[in-house]
């Protein structure tokens, strides 16, 4: 991809090792997609240490593992490098064995040196050494602690100063990773940075090929890319690739392959055809004339409408990708048809028998008429998105909790961003709470103390689990535009709320706010459904008209709507009249009689009726 767009032949193996722009990467604990480095606690670790150096890089391999951790020995490391801690050798002989990692035994290796070097051992003694360090074997350590001693003294370290430097190597070596190991991850993960660093483009289109199936990474690493200013482009039938690609001067295509429900097979053919008419295809049934119907079934084009594939096929402008989806969704049945029996007509040699067909032909097998799009109601907003979920694992052209995002503000809800939540990369040092009764006893490391927040986003990623007095509770993940956060919710909560927590509800959670330095939670008090934000807060529901083609029997149909959700709240109409000469905005208040109840089921049905976007709650 970089030899396609850059015209670059990169040899990673020879990238040079001392790369500003890479080690800022690490620097900023921008890790995502880089090998060992892209959970939440590396990440942050990398922020406190700022790496500068391949060793650097090599000693946070080995020392990010729960003992040095624990063990104090990652806060000295930073201290160290920092130059907020002095760094001492007991002797000088071991400056050159532990200078790379600023005098801290991180090393296996290490420990085998200094016993070379100091205490005369030959490498098949440090080895044995390095092994009994490791079991703690009492009397094993003693033999060895007296073999060191001897050798030692032979090279004249006074028993003092010997005695201590193995009872520091005996510590660190409790702890000690293998180098060798360390040393080939470090290296990987810095050319992956550097690639990522460099060629920012082409290392997103790679990550998110190789994450295609798997819609929350893909979804988290495409944040990323967002926040790091990648430009990513919708799938287009006309632009994508198979794979995610690199469209030299505008951003990283979306590819096909990660479009839900098309087989590589219906890809091929369907890139396959695209070539054969020249590079673009106008219509769907142009499309369906050429296509492999075995391969490309009704599912597929569904699934390419859905999308947002198959937008570049609208015919003209001036229409809401609402409006054009729809159209295009309802006129699939018609081209699959006509591809099928223009299909057959050619294999029956029935083909331009009598100089045409049922459509013109353009030499290519193509529709050179133009195909009519059904006239059809438009998507709502929460259809249109959904839609994009269902095929692409992920909202693409907005989110649903957007259209409250006004009311969550003015109600005082806080969102992911402002809580400085993303979402993370799972961490292979983490494991899930463990869940003993109603206390909050989970989670590692500093904690920030908790306060009240609300948060509101759609539900996912549920985990229905047990207390140990077999009480009922769960943990589920909340989403919105911004990333996601943990909700846990406790016995007491689920009895009350358990039922809302139901994957894609979209609801307002009240509860604890608790971060610590590996990961952020709430831990819920009350759970209520998204509307009730906009149920407390909208003093009307204002509908936008435009007359013609609305006539009295829009209205007819909307008095039957708002007869199913009676409440409190006023209705208006605001309504833009269109007569030969001239066009008027009147506005109105509906009487007393007739008052609503906010939700969003009442948007979405009078938005079925008068279209997407139409209705705004006041």
């Amino acid at each position: 991809e970089i030899k396609r767009t850059e015209g670059v032949v990169l040899d990673i193996d020879q990238v040079p090792l001392d790369d500003a722009k890479t080690y800022k990467v690490f620097a900023e604990g921008a890790a995502f997609g880089i090998f060992q480095f892209e959970s939440s606690g590396m990440r942050e670790l990398l922020r406190k240490v700022k790496p500068e150096r391949l060793d650097d890089l090599i000693a946070l391999n080995a020392l990010y593992r729960p003992g040095p951790l624990k063990s104090g020995m990652v806060e000295d490391f930073i201290a160290r490098k920092q130059g907020k801690k002095e760094i001492k050798y007991e002797l000088a002989a071991l400056e050159p064995i532990l200078a790379s990692t600023y005098g801290v035994i991180a090393y296996q290796e290490q420990v085998m040196r200094i016993a070379q070097v100091l205490a005369g051992f030959t490498l098949g003694q440090a080895d044995m050494l390095r092994k009994a360090m490791g079991k703690k074997d009492a009397k094993v350590m003693a033999k060895q602690r007296e073999a060191f001693m001897q050798g030692a003294a032979a090279k004249g370290i006074t028993e003092k100063k010997a005695g201590k430097i193995f009872e520091l190597m005996e510590y660190f070596a409790g702890y000690g990773f293998n180098k060798s190991h360390s040393t080939a991850y470090a290296f990987l993960a810095y050319q992956t940075a550097y690639l990522k660093a460099n060629y920012p483009w082409h290392f997103a289109a790679a990550l998110f090929t190789i994450e295609a199936q798997n819609t929350d990474k893909l979804a988290m690493y495409l944040a990323e890319a967002r926040e790091r200013g990648i430009p990513i482009l919708p799938p287009d039938i006309n632009q994508s690739q198979l794979n995610f690609s690199v469209e030299r001067g505008t951003g990283v295509r979306f590819g096909l392959t990660a479009i839900k429900g098309l087989g590589e097979g219906a890809i091929a053919s369907i890139l396959a055809a695209r070539e054969a008419l020249g590079g673009r295809i106008s219509s769907l049934h142009q499309l369906c004339e050429i296509l492999d119907m075995r391969l490309a079934n009704k599912r597929v084009f569904e699934a390419l409408v859905k999308s947002g594939a198959c937008d570049s096929l609208y015919p003209d402008g001036g229409h809401t990708l609402a409006q054009s989806r729809a159209r295009l969704f309802a006129a699939i049945d018609s081209a699959c048809e006509h591809g099928a029996r223009q299909q057959k007509n050619k294999d029956l040699g029935q083909n331009d028998l009598f100089g045409g067909s049922d459509e013109a032909g353009d030499g290519t097998g193509g529709v050179k008429t133009a195909v009519p799009l059904p006239h059809v109601t438009p998507w709502t907003e929460i259809e249109q998105l959904n839609y994009e979920k269902d095929s692409l694992g992920l909202y693409w052209s907005g989110h649903p909790i957007d259209r409250y995002a006004a009311d969550l503000r003015d109600y005082g809800a806080k969102t992911t961003a402002e809580l400085n939540v993303k979402k993370e990369a799972e961490d292979p040092e983490i494991v899930a709470p463990q869940v003993t009764n109603a206390g909050h006893g989970h989670g590692r490391g500093r904690r920030d103390a908790g306060e009240e927040v609300s948060i509101g986003g759609i539900v996912s990623g549920i985990r229905q689990l047990k207390t140990k007095k077999g009480d009922r509770m769960c943990v589920f993940m909340l989403d919105d535009a911004g990333g996601s956060i943990e909700i846990v919710v406790f016995p007491e909560a689920f009895k009350q709320y358990g039922h809302l927590a139901d994957a894609g509800q979209m609801v307002l959670v009240k509860g604890k706010f608790e971060k610590d330095d590996e990961s952020a939670r709430i831990l819920a008090s009350e759970i209520a459904p998204i509307d009730m934000v906009r149920e407390r807060l909208a003093k009307a529901v204002a509908i936008r008209l435009t007359t013609p083609p609305h006539d009295r029997q829009t209205f007819e149909r909307l008095w039957d709507v708002f007869a199913q959700h009676k409440g409190d709240r006023r209705v208006a109409f605001d309504v833009e009249v269109r007569e030969a000469d001239r066009r008027y905005r009147v506005t109105i208040d509906v009487n007393a009689q007739i008052r609503v109840r906010p939700s969003e089921r009442l948007v979405a049905e009078v938005e079925k009726i008068c279209g997407a976007g139409t209705v705004s709650l006041r």
